[in-house]
Formats: C-alpha cells, sequence, structure tokens
C-alpha cells in the first residue's frame, strides 16, 4: 500500500501540479526503495530475502518516469524518443535482473508448449484492444502517412520499446517477484502499478482499461509460463494505437486520400 500510495503521489503531482514536483518525488521514492530494500533480506546481500528482492526491483517504476519526464524531447523524433527512452531503464532492468540472480526463463523469456493456443490468441487480440484504446485517448498518428517506408521502423521501434520492455519489467520481472512476496495478489499489485503510470492520459476510462489488460497481460503470464505472446500483443495494441488508427477516420472519409502500402 505505502509503494502504492508513494507511486500514485508522484504520477498525480506530475500530472496535475508539476512535472518538477513529481520528478523530486519520483527520485525520493527511488532511494527509499533502495534504502528499504537492504531490510527486507536475511544477510547482508539484497538477493537474500523475498521482500528485499521485490522492493529492490520496484526502483525500475520510478526510473522509468524519472528518465522520460527528463528525456530531452525536442532533441528527438517522437519515435526514435522511445528508444532513447527505454534503453537506459532496459539496462537497469537488465542489471537488477542479473544482480538478483534470475535466470531468463524464470521470467518469461522463453516459448513453451503450454498455451500455445493462448498466446496466439492474445497476440491477435492486440488489434482489438489498440482499436478499442483508440476510441478511448484519440492519439495524434506517430508517422506522417501511412506507409510502409513510415511505418516499418516506427513498428519496430514501438514493439521492442513499449511492447517487450514493458512486459519484461511489469509482467516479467515485477510479477515474478510480487507473487513470491504477496502470493497471487502479486498479479494484482503489479497490475495496479502499470494502470498508475498511464494517469499521465488524464482519463479514468483509460485508466480501468490498461488496469483490465495488465491483469488479463498477468493472467496469461501465470498460465503459460511465458511473455512472448503478450510482448507481442502489447507492441500491436500500441502499433495500431499510434500507426494505424489515427488515419482509419481520414481513410473512412476520403477512400482515395491514403497513399497504398510499397
Amino acid at each position: 500500500v505505502t509503494t502504492l500510495a508513494a507511486f500514485a503521489t508522484a504520477e498525480v503531482a506530475t500530472v496535475f501540479t508539476n512535472p518538477l514536483t513529481g520528478i523530486a518525488l519520483h527520485g525520493i521514492t527511488l532511494l527509499a526503495l533502495f534504502a528499504a530494500s537492504g531490510f527486507g533480506g536475511r544477510g547482508e546481500r539484497v538477493a537474500d530475502g523475498p521482500l528485499s528482492r521485490l522492493l529492490y526491483a520496484l526502483a525500475l517504476v520510478p526510473l522509468i518516469r524519472i528518465v522520460s519526464l527528463t528525456m530531452p524531447l525536442g532533441r528527438f523524433d517522437q519515435t526514435y524518443w522511445f528508444v532513447a527512452a527505454g534503453l537506459p531503464v532496459f539496462i537497469a532492468a537488465v542489471v537488477i535482473v542479473g544482480t538478483l540472480g534470475i535466470r531468463p526463463r524464470d521470467i518469461g523469456l522463453r516459448l513453451t508448449r503450454r498455451g500455445t493456443r493462448l498466446q496466439l490468441l492474445i497476440a491477435v487480440f492486440g488489434l482489438a484492444l489498440g482499436f478499442a484504446e483508440y476510441h478511448i485517448l484519440r492519439p495524434d498518428a506517430l508517422i506522417d502517412d501511412l506507409t510502409l517506408r513510415q511505418f516499418i521502423l516506427p513498428a519496430l521501434v514501438i514493439m521492442f520499446a513499449t511492447g517487450f520492455l514493458e512486459e519484461f519489467i511489469f509482467r516479467g520481472v515485477l510479477q515474478r517477484l510480487a507473487e513470491g512476496v504477496l502470493g497471487r495478489s502479486g498479479l494484482l499489485y503489479v497490475s495496479l502499478i502499470f494502470a498508475i503510470l498511464h494517469i499521465g492520459y488524464r482519463s479514468a476510462t483509460d485508466f480501468l482499461f490498461v488496469l483490465a489488460i495488465a491483469l488479463l497481460y498477468g493472467w496469461v503470464v501465470r498460465r503459460t509460463g511465458s511473455i512472448i505472446g503478450v510482448s507481442v500483443s502489447h507492441g500491436i495494441t500500441n502499433i495500431t494505437l499510434f500507426l494505424v488508427m489515427p488515419f482509419v477516420p481520414v481513410l473512412a472519409a476520403q477512400p482515395d486520400w491514403l497513399p497504398p502500402l510499397h
């Protein structure tokens, strides 16, 4: 409850008061998590206790926001901003996984026969999720025209920097460690954190939508033991949301306006 309150307070401050205040609160939370992780183990090392391991890994949450809020947006194309903001977080996540001695297979970095159909289904379901979220948020397109030349690279970036990276952190690392402390409630705990980080969209509907999807993704990972299906689904959702759906209303109004893919 304390960590959820800290994350939510920092996000609300960022969105509704002052981003600098939000950064400061996230920074305080980051330091507090590192400090608290030293009190959750049975020995001197951070890897010795389940609670300590979870608190240590939770430092990724404020780090995500600090990096995204301090990234100089004006120096990057919006698509490449995803890479610039995601790469430091990915490196930090890899360091944390290595420090805690977590094996790739333990956080779902594997293909499994169990639940293959479920993984394929959830991956394809990303199209419907992107369609639904577009009607909630109505974001502008990240590209100027829906052509193959403009589409491919941003789609690959979004697939890695949002689809894989976020599932690696939340459904892979954090959900596994949270369930080690909270049991089955760990899925709800991590899903709430994931939804809190979407407060910036200023939409209660989207908050509930993201929470529901996080719960679904968490259940799929628990059922299949793999994050591959949800990573692809998450990437497809954001590709549909930011690269495809913004052009659909225009296409419907002017069928000949949109050039064919080539």
